[in-house]
Order: C-alpha cells, then sequence, then structure tokens
C-alpha cells in the first residue's frame, strides 16, 4: 500500500509541478522536467523543448528591462538538453541552447554584462554590454564552466571542467583553462582526435 501511495504521490506532484511550469514559461514542453529552480526572472520568456532535464537551484534570467535601456532576453533550450544543479543562466538578447546539449553542474552561460563606460558609479549602474552567446547542437560543457558573452560553442565542441570561454569554440573541438584554447579536434579522415 506504501508503494502505490508513493508512486500516487509522485504522480500528482510531478502533474501538479507540470502544470505550473507550463504556465509560466513561454514554451515548456510536457515531456520536459525541471527540478525545484533556485530563480526565475521572467519564464514567460523562456523557451523548453522536448525531454529537457534541468536539474535542482537552476538560475535564469531574461533580462527586459536594465535601468533605462530596454532589452529582448529570451532563453530557447532545443530538445533533448540536460542541465545539471547550479546552472546559471541569463539573457538579455536571444540565447539559443541546442538539441541535444549536455550542461554540467555549476556552470554559468551569458550574453551580456555590466559596462564599464562610467567609471564614476559602480558597476551595477552601467548600461549593460549585450553580446550574441550561443551553444550548438550535441556540445558538451563540463563542470564550472564558463561562457563568457559574444561566445559560440560548435556542434558537438567539449568545454573542460572550469574552463572561462571568451572566444568562438569550433565544432568537435575540445578547449581548457583560463582563459580557454583548442587542445584537441576530431579529424573525420583519420576517425580519431588529434591535438591542436
Amino acid at each position: 500500500m506504501k508503494k502505490i501511495l508513493g508512486k500516487m504521490y509522485t504522480f500528482v506532484v510531478y502533474i501538479f509541478r507540470w502544470i505550473i511550469l507550463y504556465h509560466r514559461f513561454g514554451a515548456f514542453d510536457k515531456s520536459s522536467y525541471m527540478a525545484k529552480p533556485l530563480r526565475l526572472v521572467k519564464p514567460k520568456f523562456i523557451k523548453i523543448g522536448k525531454k529537457v532535464y534541468i536539474l535542482n537551484h537552476a538560475r535564469m534570467e531574461c533580462v527586459r528591462q536594465w535601468r533605462d535601456a530596454s532589452h529582448k532576453g529570451e532563453i530557447i533550450i532545443g530538445d533533448g538538453t540536460s542541465i545539471e544543479q547550479n546552472s546559471h543562466i541569463i539573457a538579455a538578447d536571444t540565447l539559443e541552447i541546442g538539441k541535444d546539449v549536455t550542461i554540467s553542474a555549476f556552470v554559468y552561460i551569458a550574453d551580456c554584462g555590466h559596462g564599464i563606460e562610467d567609471v564614476t558609479s559602480g558597476s551595477m549602474d552601467n548600461k549593460l554590454q549585450v553580446k550574441k552567446t550561443k551553444i550548438c547542437d550535441g556540445a558538451f560543457i563540463g563542470i564550472g564552466a564558463r561562457i563568457m558573452p559574444g561566445v559560440t560553442v560548435g556542434e558537438h565542441a567539449i568545454v573542460g571542467a572550469n574552463a572561462v570561454v571568451t572566444k568562438d569554440v569550433p565544432a568537435y573541438t575540445v578547449v581548457g583553462g583560463v582563459p580557454a584554447k583548442p587542445i584537441k579536434k576530431y579529424n573525420f579522415d583519420k576517425k580519431e582526435w588529434e591535438k591542436v
């Protein structure tokens, strides 16, 4: 009896959570799952595809207004993507995460940062600097990595743990370090990874 009640409780929680998420987000497919988030800012501008799994304490922010400036913050997450716990994603433009992307725990991805034009004011009082950021299909982002504004991570690229990515990552390339640099690239003719 306890097992049946436990399964019923789990099912009810799942349905309740999905109904709440479905109505709060711009799009949230019923096959997707989000554990308890840490913070959601403007979730109606977040679109989540099919079979997306987002674990505990995600922080997702869509910036639509900062000080006197309007922005068009939007986050789009493609089908089959998984985002581990404590990840922070912030967009002041359209930040797209492709299909079948793996984002490990404690990852930061942003398309904006605080400017430093007015050195007499605090950084939070400066205008946002917005640069297009994108994670392409099949990419893998290692634990603790930072994807900075203006970066495109190419298809099936691999970003090493704790890397700080400040430049584009070509498709089928492994990068690591601070700042991140290419380490390996896949050779399709030889069908193997080669050191760069």
